[in-house]
């Protein structure tokens, strides 16, 4: 696998090969070079957002990776020559979804739904999305807070993924970490 360019995590070949080996690649493999690129540029866009453990391979890199991580329980160390594997599934499961709905981060949203609160649940077949109730102002229960990035807002799966990576907080939490 390639490292990082100057805009996405994962290059377009790569999503290929990582999801001609999933149930959703029958969905992404269709996708026009364009749209490819720009879904993965949009994840990693979304992922920029948050913040991640170890530290930056160069001063000089526009992005937040490759990193230097020692190893530490779940995850094991990484290095400045490739992106984890659970970056890179991150990346292209948040492309694919980014490119069913665009507007599931910023602006947009179902017709009518109004300000429900953050996401409890999508479903791929059929799509369905369910949200949590905001009562009186107060943050939703959803697993992540009116506070927290909006990726994990719209996604909270991403923490399964990235929980070993990412300074991520629970439950309405915040992320919290100086990011880097």
């Amino acid at each position: 696998m390639a490292l990082p360019t100057t805009r996405a995590y994962v290059s377009d070949a790569d999503a290929d090969d990582y999801f001609v080996h999933t149930f959703r690649g029958n969905e992404w493999i269709p996708l026009t070079v364009t749209e490819k690129t720009l879904a993965l540029q949009e994840a990693t866009r979304a992922l920029e957002t948050l913040c991640y453990k170890g530290e930056k391979c160069s001063d000089t890199q526009p992005l937040k990776w490759p990193r230097k991580l020692d190893e530490a329980g779940c995850c094991a160390a990484a290095d400045c020559t490739a992106l984890p594997s659970q970056m890179v599934e991150a990346t292209c499961e948040l492309a694919l979804s980014l490119h069913k709905n665009p507007t599931a981060i910023f602006g947009g949203g179902i017709s009518g739904a109004g300000a429900q609160g953050a996401i409890k649940s999508n479903k791929l077949g059929d799509l369905q999305q369910d949200f949590y109730d905001v009562k009186d102002g107060q943050a939703s229960s959803s697993r992540y807070g009116p506070e927290s990035p909006k990726v994990l807002q719209a996604f909270p799966w991403l923490s399964d993924l990235l929980g070993c990576w990412a300074d991520i907080g629970g439950r309405g939490a915040r992320v919290i970490s100086r990011c880097c």
